[in-house]
């Protein structure tokens, strides 16, 4: 997919052409990825949540890391915090609504996201709604 081609995945249609957010078009190759969340980079003047690609080597040791598994075919894995130390991952589905938002669907609640950058080596999502049961 070309830099000047804007794609969209809607489930179960994939590379939509539309718009999406400012930060431009969101490339399916590096979305589609093992991204764990690198909280030592984030600040509290922010409300950005950002990602690194698993084995990442700027990650300092966490007892729990949120991650997400992105799949090509609107799948994800997420990872389940278990207060036993028992941390696994579970299913999911991800899209890219019509406004280039992501949401992730998992146990029945929605997380939308604003996707402000994502590149091979970064992922940076801004909350934009609270989790939602559908």
């Amino acid at each position: 997919m070309t830099n000047t081609r804007r794609a969209l995945c809607l489930l179960p249609l994939c590379a939509v052409a539309t718009p999406v957010p400012a930060a431009g078009s969101v490339n399916l190759d590096n979305l589609c990825q093992h991204w764990v969340r690198s909280g030592e980079e984030e600040t509290r003047a922010s409300k950005d949540q950002i990602y690194r690609p698993a084995g990442h080597a700027g990650l300092p040791p966490s007892r729990f890391r949120m991650a997400y598994k992105f799949k090509r075919n609107g799948d994800c894995d997420w990872l389940s915090l278990s207060p036993d130390d028992d941390h696994h991952f579970k299913p999911g589905r991800w899209r890219l609504n019509s406004d280039g938002q992501l949401q992730i669907t998992a146990n029945g609640v929605t997380e939308t996201y604003r996707i402000v950058e994502c590149s091979r080596q970064l992922l940076r999502l801004t909350p934009i709604s609270p989790a939602s049961k559908k």
